[in-house]
């Protein structure tokens, strides 16, 4: 069945209701009502059994990768934090070597973690998000500057980054379309990612001049007004921390990084780019976990059976996210029988002129990716269409990469709906509503620059 313009309400009513009654939850529960109904034949009783079904088809989908890293990922911070490795590492930043000494310090360090950690786009954001949350809090800074300099750097560095998660993926797409040398054409497409590279020079010069605006300059102010002792206080209470302990964050973490990179190595035959990265992550956290549960019980923090307790219950503690993060992917799913993104790409054909189709194609996988929260599922909607379409055109391949590559992390960003904007959130104590909408304005600048840059480059290229 073809639902045209119809397939379109349920990504739009998630959006809307996001926005409106500020719960996440909510929003995507109704959208898949809404879906499921549209999708049944307008059943009451098909709504429900295809809601049902959708739901449980995420945890039998790769989607549930994700889920899994997810929640070991939160037994493995609940230890370190049950360790005072977070207290101690941010006593060690601060006091003991001096490296973060003042609001600009903590700030660039967030930026700079989400520069390095870039592994994957979900563990990015999660690792960077709750390194940096201690330090930023203690100097004050509202949890919707600390989530928008994370998920700003985190998620576009996993797309700039040729060996990352993300690399391979893009290079599968355009090998697909019989594009000869598809890692080169991936690779030269970075240096046309202008969003990505934008969002992560654009975060950084903000800090740097001091120069909030819109939404979040008034998150700033409020976040300070509410609590004008909250910075002094936070950063007293995290400064008396013991630096010795900072050992439970750093060793887990590096064991989880060195891990998860030789297993990528190893499952991908010697190359990183074809490596297993998710089944990494999941090694990697478990390594760290083991060594952290062994760590404590050595040192008399708790028993053994305590210390697989702890994290248990970390563990426990994500289930409100990782419930939403099923909710998105049945959305996900949704939107496929749905046929929203063929839809909407539709659209492009009309406004075809190979002068501007690198612009129009950036575009458009704005608003798909927007309206899907999904940027992977974005990049595998629209390589199979824009490549093609490109090559006929006679469009620079690498700059069209790189557009979809951009327009991809937008909705990322952007939209309430994607995991890693929930996991933004969830890592550093803020509202997803309100990191929307204080990141939106940055990302929309960010955006619009992109566009103007492809429509110079069509005309030149």
């Amino acid at each position: 069945m073809e639902f045209g313009f119809l397939s379109v309400i349920p990504s739009v009513l998630a959006i809307v209701l996001a926005l409106v009654t500020k719960n996440v939850f909510l929003a995507l529960f109704a959208s898949l009502l809404v879906g499921n109904f549209m999708l049944s034949g307008y059943s009451l009783i098909g709504m429900l059994e295809g809601t049902k079904n959708m739901i449980v088809g995420v945890f039998s989908s790769s989607s549930s990768t994700s889920i899994i890293i997810l929640l070991t990922l939160g037994g493995m911070f609940y230890l370190i934090e049950k360790a005072d490795g977070l207290k101690g590492f941010t006593a060690l930043m601060i006091k003991k070597r001096s490296v973060v000494k003042s609001r600009v310090g903590a700030e660039l360090f967030t930026w700079l973690i989400g520069v390095l950690v870039f592994i994957d786009g979900t563990l990015s954001v999660m690792i960077t998000g709750s390194i940096s949350r201690p330090l930023t809090k203690a100097f004050g800074i509202s949890p919707e500057k600390t989530a928008w300099i994370v998920h700003s750097t985190a998620t576009p560095m996993s797309i700039l980054i040729p060996i990352a998660a993300y690399g391979p993926y893009i290079a599968s797409f355009i090998e697909a379309q019989g594009i000869a040398n598809p890692t080169g054409q991936m690779v030269q497409g970075i240096a046309f990612n202008f969003y990505c590279i934008l969002a992560v020079i654009g975060v950084a010069v903000v800090i740097l001049l001091k120069k909030d605006f819109g939404p979040m300059k008034q998150a700033e102010a409020a976040y300070m007004a509410a609590a004008p002792s909250a910075g002094a206080a936070d950063e007293a209470d995290e400064v008396n921390g013991d630096p010795a302990k900072a050992k439970f964050l750093l060793i887990p973490m590096v064991l989880m990084i060195l891990v998860t990179i030789a297993y990528i190595f190893y499952s991908g035959g010697g190359s990183l780019m074809g490596g297993d990265a998710e089944t990494g992550l999941i090694f990697g956290i478990m390594a760290g976990s083991i060594y952290t549960i062994v760590a404590m019980t050595v040192e008399k923090m708790g028993s053994l059976m305590d210390n697989i307790g702890i994290f248990i219950t970390g563990c426990g503690n994500m289930m409100d996210i990782v419930t939403v993060m099923v909710f998105a992917y049945a959305l996900s799913d949704l939107l496929g029988a749905l046929g929203t993104a063929g839809y909407l790409s539709d659209a492009l054909v009309k406004l075809i002129s190979p002068a501007i189709f690198t612009a129009v194609a950036f575009l458009f996988t704005c608003l798909i990716s927007f309206s899907t929260g999904s940027s992977a599922g974005t990049i595998a909607i629209m390589m199979p269409i824009l490549l093609p379409m490109a090559m006929t055109l006679n469009v620079h391949i690498p700059m069209i990469v790189g557009a979809i590559a951009g327009g991809a992390v937008f909705g990322d960003h952007t939209s309430p709906i994607s995991d890693t904007t929930i996991m933004s959130c969830s890592s550093t104590d803020c509202d997803v509503v309100s990191h929307v909408k204080t990141q939106l304005p940055y990302s929309l600048c960010f955006a619009g620059a992109a566009i103007v840059l492809y429509l110079i480059l069509g005309f030149v290229l």
